[in-house]
């Protein structure tokens, strides 16, 4: 691997982050789409016919069958993109499928990834298990940092990956590096035009049909072993501030004025809120389960009880938007405007950060989401009046 490839990986690598955060901002608002889910299901479905631009959107389970000119951005549990992209996919989920072809760079993590079409541009992927398959290309380089990594498309540029179990299926025009706790395996259709660099537990396994030359093998010993794991169970970490990222600033662009209505009326009565939002946290589950246990009221219990968990989920998410926001303005000169995409990042990372904190950053975070919750039910309570 050349030194000029070796310092471009390790910016793409160290960069995934903040490109993916900055992916979010680099459309201008008047030209995006901003698809909110399905009131009762929770899911996004665009179909076939339908032709979008710039889209930013967040669900349960998001299917993309129409054509999207310009960007993605999505947040998911389940991802499904079939209808072209004519530019970048920025995308953070639990299971991605992605069967489009698109104009340029892919950049996605998720728990299972896969790539069945073909990319424009790089591909960047943090994923548990990973497959590219034969039916996807990739026109520029390759970065994947993930369990299970199945690569069978072909790759133009240069190749990155870390990971357990890697097997390599198809030509790769550039160089190869490649470091595998569990093994790196070369299959029949492979072919590498560059220099390869392995690092693993042992020697690569290569097929005799294969195109493969000298391999550069350098043993891991236990302790890159450990590192490496560790490195790999920061997966989860980084995908889920991502998604959070995401899920952040679609509320925020689509609820911008009761965001900050939400953020001036936090600030201003911060005990009120906490003992209302105290209260609904503890009659709603009560009432829940009074009604299920009676014969009459079990139905309208069970419809309660779901709309009362997505309501702690959207408390959850708006608390740590207001956190950011709350803490913006101290950091921000006075009468300046906060920055939408400034106040979620920070209100994430401080929100992560608070969640590792044992018994006092939990409590903390217990205090802001019951605070939130009583904002957000006193809106509700208006508006039912």
């Amino acid at each position: 691997m050349t030194a000029s490839n070796g310092v471009k990986f390790k910016k793409i690598f160290a960069g995934f982050g903040l490109v993916a955060f900055l992916g979010l901002v680099a459309t201008p608002a008047f030209a995006a789409e901003l698809l909110a889910p399905d009131k009762a299901s929770g899911n996004v479905v665009v179909g076939s016919q339908q032709t979008l631009k710039n889209v930013y959107t967040s669900g349960g389970n998001i299917t993309m069958n129409g054509t999207i000119n310009g960007d993605l951005t999505v947040a998911g549990g389940t991802i499904t993109l079939a209808g072209k992209v004519e530019n970048e996919v920025l995308a953070a989920g639990g299971n991605l499928y992605l069967s489009a072809p698109t104009g340029s760079h892919i950049r996605a993590a998720g728990g299972n990834i896969t790539v069945g079409a073909p990319v424009g541009g790089d591909l960047v992927l943090l994923g548990g298990t990973v497959n590219i398959t034969d039916k996807a290309s990739v026109a520029g380089d390759l970065l994947v940092l993930g369990g299970t990594v199945v690569v069978d498309a072909p790759i133009a540029g240069s190749v990155r990956i870390l990971g357990g179990s890697v097997t390599i299926n198809n030509k790769v025009s550039g160089n190869i590096y490649v470091q595998a706790s569990q093994g790196l395996t070369f299959g029949p259709q492979s072919e590498a035009l560059g220099s390869i660099e392995y690092k693993g537990a042992n020697q690569a396994q290569v097929s005799p049909t294969a195109k493969v030359g000298a391999i550069q093998f350098t043993q891991m010993e236990k302790k890159n072993f450990q590192r490496t794991m560790k490195g790999l169970l920061t997966i989860g970490f980084l995908i889920k501030l991502l998604a959070w990222f995401i899920a952040g600033m679609v509320v925020v662009r689509l609820m911008k004025n009761s965001v900050h209505g939400l953020v001036t009326e936090f600030r201003s009565k911060p005990w009120s809120n906490l003992g209302f939002g105290l209260v609904v946290s503890i009659v709603t589950p009560i009432t829940v389960i009074l009604l299920l246990i009676t014969f009459v009221g079990y139905y309208l219990g069970f419809l309660l009880g779901a709309a009362y968990l997505l309501f702690m989920l959207l408390a959850g998410l708006l608390a740590s938007v207001v956190t950011g926001y709350y803490l913006l303005a101290f950091m921000n000169k006075p009468g300046e405007t906060p920055s939408d995409w400034q106040a979620v990042l920070i209100g994430v990372v401080v929100w992560s950060i608070l969640g590792l904190i044992p018994v006092l950053g939990w409590l903390v975070m217990c205090l802001i989401c019951l605070m939130t919750m009583g904002i957000l039910a006193k809106a509700l309570k208006a508006k039912l009046n």
